[in-house]
C-alpha cells in the first residue's frame, strides 16, 4: 500500500474529521521556521553517520524509570553520541516521583526541551498540546528522515491507526513490538503434574474440565498443605478474557469489542458470552478455579507461579517462575468454529518520543531516534554496547553478557544501568532477535500454539477529540465498573443465570452501552471510509 494512502486513512481514524491544521503559527513564524529548518539541513547527512557533520544539542525531556542509573551516565547514550555527532542535554530528565507534577509545570512554563523521550506522553496531552502547535507535526518527516519506522509502517499499516490524531497529524511516536509473545498471556500447563495423574493436554474444554478435576486436591508439592489450584490467573476479568477468546470473542480496541464485516459490536450481553459465564459459574463450584482471583495482589498471584502451585495459569513470559516443567499449549476447542487469543497491538506505549515544534533541528532529531527502529540501532537500545553489555553469537544473534539477566539485583536493574528500556516508554523496535530478557525459548515455544489464534487486525484505541474521549471515559467507568462487579457474582454463584441475566443485561444498555459501542463504530467508520 502507497503511503498517501496509508496517511488518508489514519487522517480519518477520529471521531470528527476536520481540516489539516499547522502548527499553530503565524506566517512570519513560518517563514522563520523554513530558515532555520533550511540552515539546519545544510548541516545534516540524508544517511550514515555522524547525522550532523558539527556537533548540535537536543534538550531533552523526560523520566528516569526507578531502575534507571542517570542517563549522562549510561554507556548507551555516549556510544550514540559518539556516533551520531548529536550531544544531549539530560537536564530535564526528572525522576519518576513526583514526575507528573513536573510535567505539568513544563506544560505551563512556555519553556519546552527540543525532543521528549520515555516521557510518557497520554494521549491527552498529545492531541492538546499537538493542536496548540507546541509539538511539532511528524507525518512529512517520517517519510523522508525515518525509513526505518516507515517500513514498519508499511508492514503493519494499523500502526498508523494508532498514533494519528483527530486533526490527521501525527503529534508523537510508539514502541513498536512486532514480537508477538510479547503482546500475548500464553496458556501455561504443568506438564508434571500432567504426567502424575496419567493425563495428555487437553485439547478442547471437555477434555480441560477432566485435567481440572483430576488435578483438584491432589498435593504435587508434597508440603502437606492444599495450596495447589488446579487452574489460576492474576484476577477474574483476566480469567474472563481469556475464555471469551475460546469462545469466539476477540479483543479489540483494548475492550470486549469485535469487529465484523464493518460493524463494531459488544458481546458483553450476548447469549454465548452468558454461556461462557455458566461454564466459568459451574467450574469454579466444583473448586477448579483458584478462589482468590476475585481479591489477590498481582505479587501474590506471581508467588504462585513462582512456586508452583497452579496446574494452568496464564501469563505472557515465564520470568517469574521456572518453566521447565511447563508448556504453552493452545485455547480449547468445541466452543467455538475460530477461538481467538487477546492479543494488544503492535504499536505500542504511544507517546514515546516527540519533537517540539520550536526545535531547530526537527530533521536530524526524526533521523536521530529513527534508528532505534532499525535492526541494529534495536539492539543497542535493548543490549546496550558490544563488549560492555552485550555479545553476538556464531548465528549474529545478539545475547547479554553473563552476569545480566541472572543479576542478584534482577535484570531489569541491571539493564537499566545501561539502556533506558527497563520499565517501559521508551522509543525502540522490539523483534524476535532483541527480546531474550523478555521472551524466553520456552515463551517464544509456547506463542507459537497462539500464533493460529492471533486476530489478523487488531485495533488499537484511537486518539480522540477530548470532548469525546471524556465521554467515553464516563462510559466505559460506569460500565466496567458494574459488569466487573456482576460478572464476579455470577461466577461465585451469588446471582442466578435464570432470573438476574435480564436484568444485567438491562443495566447495561440503560448505562449506555450502545453509545460507548457507537463511538468505536464512528472512528472505524471513518477508517474504513477510503
Amino acid at each position: 500500500m502507497k503511503r498517501k494512502k496509508l496517511l488518508s486513512i489514519a487522517i480519518t481514524l477520529c471521531l470528527s474529521v476536520g481540516l489539516l491544521a499547522g502548527c499553530g503559527k503565524g506566517k512570519n513564524e513560518e517563514t522563520v521556521s523554513e530558515s532555520v529548518s533550511t540552515e539546519a539541513a545544510s548541516n545534516l547527512n540524508q544517511e550514515g553517520f555522524p547525522i550532523v557533520n558539527e556537533p548540535i544539542t537536543l534538550k531533552v525531556f523526560g523520566q528516569q524509570g526507578p531502575v534507571q542509573e542517570a542517563w549522562d551516565g549510561m554507556g548507551m547514550w555516549k556510544y550514540y553520541q559518539d556516533l551520531t555527532n548529536i550531544q544531549l542535554d539530560f537536564t530535564d530528565v526528572l525522576p519518576a516521583e513526583g514526575y507528573d507534577e513536573k510535567k505539568s509545570l513544563m506544560w505551563a512554563s512556555n519553556d519546552y526541551p527540543d525532543i521528549f523521550v520515555r516521557a510518557f506522553l497520554s494521549n491527552t496531552e498529545i492531541v492538546k498540546y499537538g493542536s496548540m502547535g507546541i509539538l511539532a507535526p511528524l507525518e512529512d518527516l517520517i517519510p523522508e528522515y525515518a525509513p526505518n519506522l516507515q517500513k514498519l509502517i508499511d508492514e503493519d499499516p494499523a500502526i498508523l491507526s494508532r498514533i494519528t490524531a483527530p486533526d490527521g497529524h501525527i503529534y508523537a511516536l510508539p514502541a513498536v513490538f512486532t514480537v508477538t509473545a510479547a503482546r500475548t498471556d500464553k496458556f501455561w500447563i504443568n506438564k508434571s503434574w500432567l504426567d502424575q495423574v496419567g493425563m495428555e493436554i487437553p485439547q478442547t474444554i471437555d477434555e480441560l474440565e477432566e485435567v481440572l478435576r483430576a488435578f483438584k486436591g491432589v498435593d504435587f508439592n508434597g508440603n502437606g498443605e492444599a495450596d495447589e489450584y488446579p487452574m489460576g490467573i492474576s484476577d477474574a476479568q483476566a480469567l474472563i478474557r481469556r475464555f471469551a477468546g475460546v469462545w469466539g470473542y476477540q479483543y479489540q480496541f483494548g475492550s470486549y469489542l469485535e469487529v465484523k464485516d464493518g460493524k463494531v459490536s459488544t458481546y458483553l450481553t450476548d447469549d454465548g458470552f452468558k454461556d461462557m459465564l455458566q461454564w466459568l459459574a459451574g467450574i469454579y463450584a466444583e473448586g477448579l478455579i483458584d478462589p482468590e482471583i476475585f481479591t489477590q495482589e498481582y505479587a501474590k498471584y506471581a508467588a504462585k507461579m513462582a512456586g508452583q502451585q497452579m496446574g494452568l495459569f496464564f501469563n505472557q513470559a515465564d520470568d517469574t517462575f521456572d518453566s521447565t516443567n511447563f508448556v504453552g499449549i493452545s485455547p480449547f476447542q468445541g466452543k467455538a468454529e475460530q477461538p481467538y487469543v487477546e492479543a494488544s497491538p503492535a504499536a505500542r506505549d504511544n507517546g514515546v518520543f516527540a519533537i517540539c515544534a520550536d526545535c531547530e533541528n526537527k530533521e536530524a532529531a526524526m533521523r536521530w531516534v529513527d534508528y532505534f527502529y532499525s535492526y541494529e540501532g534495536s539492539i543497542l537500545m535493548r543490549y546496550g554496547v558490544e563488549g560492555e553489555n552485550m555479545y553476538f553469537d556464531e548465528e549474529g544473534k545478539p545475547h547479554y553478557n553473563d552476569g545480566i539477566l541472572d543479576s542478584p539485583e534482577g535484570s531489569g536493574t541491571e539493564i537499566g544501568k545501561y539502556t533506558i528500556w527497563p520499565g517501559g516508554g521508551a522509543p525502540q523496535w522490539v523483534n524476535e532477535d532483541n527480546c531474550e530478557a523478555i521472551a524466553s525459548a520456552n515463551a517464544l515455544a509456547a506463542q507459537e500454539a497462539l500464533d493460529p489464534y492471533v486476530p489478523d487486525q487488531i485495533y488499537s484505541e484511537p486518539l480522540l477529540e477530548q470532548e469525546v474521549s471524556d465521554r467515553l471515559s464516563v462510559l466505559w467507568t460506569d460500565l466496567q465498573s458494574y459488569m466487573n462487579e456482576t460478572t464476579a457474582k455470577m461466577i461465585r454463584g451469588e446471582l442466578n443465570f435464570e432470573s438476574d441475566w435480564d436484568t444485567y443485561v438491562e443495566t447495561m444498555n440503560e448505562i449506555g452501552l450502545e453509545e460507548w459501542v457507537s463511538i468505536y463504530q464512528t472512528a472505524y467508520d471513518t477508517l474504513s471510509a477510503q
